[in-house]
């Protein structure tokens, strides 16, 4: 087939005809031997074209079959791919300059309705009449828009600017309508150009409602730009890519390390699948092979094969460099199309309310975080599994998307979810080796960099949760004063030592975590050794000075919560600790480096005995730390702390990572900021509706609730709403670095209609039926 050297192959009509692909014996024996096993059946093909040769070449109207439709594109791509070929996709004309744009929709729209199943895009310039547009749009069968660069008012449309094609009138009606729009990116550098990515990132804010696909993976002929560009697109709910023409498993495994694969989807570029060849990365660009390029006596095994297989191998090295499973695979091939599209299908995996009533059945209590139980947020409709986070979206198992405004993961995933710094070491280490019979080093860096956080300590002892690390804090300061008697304000975990307070009094800890906590299991002779005292409340705290009579072996708390500390709070804390011995524990599980780059304390001035951090330290990866000064941290060399677990390498490896990309950000400033924007604005809007909506915490670790009788129902209606919004919330927020000024300014706007409902549920007395199912459980109460 003839070729032009170095050009991207959509120059027709000669790469378009049917009459001039040929498939051979070896590309069949290709795809059957690396191929069939890993392709699912009954893909859906993304990216594809039907047209009619006479429109693309008005010259030439003696070809004898020029339709190239549902009939020629299965006959072809069942030559090489077999019982593999897709019968459905999503297909649109093939982009000329000059083509008349009427005539190769009406076509399309021709074969769509004689083939039911799949559906189209429709062709559109800059110039077309949008209204005529918006009519297509409406068709039965057209999902979106394809743009070109070809249509760019210039003559070197390769380095046209991207709103030089598609044009803003097309965003608006994909936005209201909730379409695709298929672009091609060009310039050299395709997703490394700033000027290409600063456009995707205005219009995919600006339209939210739109569907922007990222034609050829972001048009990544050449790996090293997509590599360099795809972590600014991080932040976008609304991006996808197709995998069409691309021959290298580098942009697949960029976009599969920062979107996971439900942001991926198969495309074969019918007919660009059918040419002989591939494109290559070469230094700062990419250069397109042909076959007609290799001279006659190239040897055997160097001869090209199609594109379309190319690409394929590309995609199935990249699946299993990610580690991706069948039901993965199957996503790419096929779910993501269906879900993106809205078409039916079945669910390949169980729906979430399934998954809680086996979780019932296993699992004592169902869940093995308290916080995570769905009777916290919406029995019945709370969508309590996941398949995949990223950022701050959570996917369900359902395929469901949501921007999460609760609590990043219970206060864990500072970063956003499946930060790709934190994520690159861990996946480091886990390929070295995450345990072995020796030690890892990078526990002794973790350790090393958490003194130098902290110029108070010395020394670190290291676990993989928060509740392991408190317990071990206690276990320290005991061993260390001789003493048992710990006094507390607040939750401190599930441990024997702190459920021990509600041994002489069932409702000890009521003002601490949840009314009525039992106790069952701990044992009897702990009694008397655990005694709460309120935050603020100073007075409390020196009468069980007085009650212990020098027994005191420990004073644990946040050093905040929901408040700051009253003036000289933490002061006359410190000095009670010091005039008794007893040892201070400062427990930063949730506070660390949300406020400070280290524990708040430093902040406040505050020097502790001990600290304690987890949940942020490994940004979701399972790490805890006791940070101490020498004199007391020597005293757990004379009692036995030790786990197999806590010499594991993935959590050091997460802390350091974390740490590293915490000293360069300034993250307590970013979520302080998002935070305010969230209460501020629900704020208002409860003002304006009548909602008695109230705040408590900091901007960055806040709480709300309603001051009414029905409080814990309007929760579950704002919960169960917003949830058919996009949204999951609930009465709590924990920005994260993840989230920006588009997630708040986009869940404002529609928690509106909320209020309304709940304004109008109040006056007619109906706010229960309103919710769809039953109130939620009340939370957890906090005092810190």
């Amino acid at each position: 087939m003839k070729t032009e050297p170095n050009a991207e192959p959509s120059t027709p009509p000669w790469t378009c005809n049917p009459s001039h692909f040929r498939v051979t014996e070896e590309d069949q024996r290709l795809f059957e031997k690396e191929l069939r096993d890993f392709c699912p059946i009954d893909p859906f093909d993304f990216h594809a074209h039907w047209y009619d040769l006479s429109h693309l070449d008005a010259s030439n109207q003696e070809i004898q079959e020029p339709r190239v439709g549902e009939t020629a594109y299965h006959s072809c791509m069942t030559q090489w791919m077999g019982d593999r070929a897709p019968r459905r996709g999503l297909f649109f004309p093939f982009p000329v300059r000059g083509i008349d744009t009427n005539k190769a929709n009406s076509f399309l729209i021709e074969e769509l309705r004689a083939h039911p199943g799949s559906c189209g895009l429709a062709l559109i310039h800059p110039l077309d009449d949008p209204a005529r547009a918006e009519e297509w749009a409406r068709e039965q069968f057209i999902s979106g828009f394809k743009v070109y660069h070809v249509f760019a008012d210039r003559e070197d449309t390769m380095n046209a600017e991207c709103g030089e094609f598609l044009p803003d009138w097309a965003w608006e009606i994909a936005d209201k309508h909730g379409l695709c729009l298929m672009l091609h990116i060009v310039r050299p550098r395709a997703l490394a150009d700033q000027l290409n990515l600063d456009y995707i990132r205005d219009r995919c804010h600006r339209y939210p409602g739109a569907k922007l696909i990222l034609a050829h993976a972001g048009r990544s002929f050449c790996s090293r730009h997509t590599l360099e560009g795809i972590g600014s697109l991080r932040s976008l709910d609304n991006v996808f890519f197709d995998t069409s023409a691309i021959c290298e498993p580098q942009p697949f495994q960029a976009i599969l390390e920062t979107f996971g694969p439900s942001r991926l989807l198969f495309g074969s570029d019918f007919p660009v699948c059918q040419l002989r060849g591939r494109a290559l990365s070469i230094g700062d660009g990419f250069h397109w092979l042909y076959e007609n390029q290799l001279p006659e006596e190239t040897w055997p095994q160097g001869r090209p094969t199609l594109v379309g297989i190319e690409s394929l191998l590309a995609l199935k090295e990249a699946c299993r460099f990610a580690c991706l499973n069948d039901s993965d695979i199957e996503r790419i091939f096929r779910t993501n199309a269906l879900d993106l599209l809205n078409l039916e299908t079945e669910q390949p995996n169980p729906a979430c309310q399934e998954m809680v009533a086996r979780a019932d059945s296993v699992i004592p209590g169902g869940v093995q975080l308290l916080s995570k139980s769905s009777n916290l947020y919406a029995p019945g409709q709370w969508p309590a599994y996941y398949r995949e986070a990223h950022g701050c979206e959570v996917i369900d198992l359902e395929g469901r998307r949501f921007i999460d405004m609760t609590t990043g993961g219970i206060g864990a995933c500072l970063l956003g979810y499946a930060d790709p710094d934190v994520n690159a070491a861990v996946m480091r280490r886990v390929w070295l080796g995450s345990a072995s019979t020796l030690n890892t080093p990078e526990e002794i860096e973790l350790c090393e960099t958490l003194v130098r956080m902290h110029p108070w300590s010395k020394s670190v002892r290291l676990s993989r949760s928060g509740g392991e690390a408190l317990a071990i804090a206690i276990r320290i300061a005991r061993a260390s004063t001789g003493r048992d008697t710990v006094a507390f304000c607040g939750y401190h975990g599930w441990s024997d030592w702190y459920l021990a307070a509600n041994l002489s009094d069932d409702a000890a800890l009521d003002d601490h975590l949840l009314p009525g906590l039992p106790s069952r299991g701990v044992p009897r002779g702990l009694e008397g050794t655990a005694l709460p005292f309120h935050y603020n409340q100073i007075g409390e705290l020196l009468e069980l000075e007085k009650r212990t009579q020098g027994n005191l072996g420990a004073v644990i708390l946040e050093p905040t919560r929901s408040v700051d500390p009253a003036p000289g709070f933490l002061e006359v804390v410190r000095e009670i600790c010091d005039r008794t011995g007893a040892i201070l524990i400062f427990d930063e599980v949730t506070t660390g480096f949300r406020f400070h780059r280290g524990g708040i304390h430093l902040k406040y001035g505050i020097d502790p005995d001990i600290a304690v951090f987890a949940k942020a330290l490994g940004n979701g990866f399972p790490i805890g730390a006791v940070v101490g000064r020498e004199g007391v941290m020597k005293a757990a060399e004379k009692t036995f702390i030790s786990s197999t677990s806590w010499s594991e390498g993935t959590g050091p490896a997460a802390a350091l990572a974390t740490l590293e990309k915490i000293s360069r950000i300034d993250l307590p400033a970013h979520v302080e900021s998002v935070g305010r924007q969230f209460r501020e604005g629900l704020t208002a809007i409860a003002k304006e509706k009548g909602i008695p909506l109230h705040f408590t915490g900091h901007p960055a670790l806040t709480y709300l609730k309603f001051d009414h009788p029905q409080s814990e129902a309007l929760m579950t209606l704002y919960t169960v709403h917003l949830l058919k919004q996009g949204f999951l919330a609930g009465s709590a927020f924990y920005p994260t670095w993840a989230h920006h000024k588009i997630h708040i300014e986009r869940f404002l706007t529609l928690a509106e209609s909320v209020f309304d409902q709940m304004a109008e549920g109040l006056e007619r007395g109906d706010l229960k039926e309103r919710i769809g199912g039953p109130v939620k459980r009340a939370p957890f109460a906090r005092l810190t």
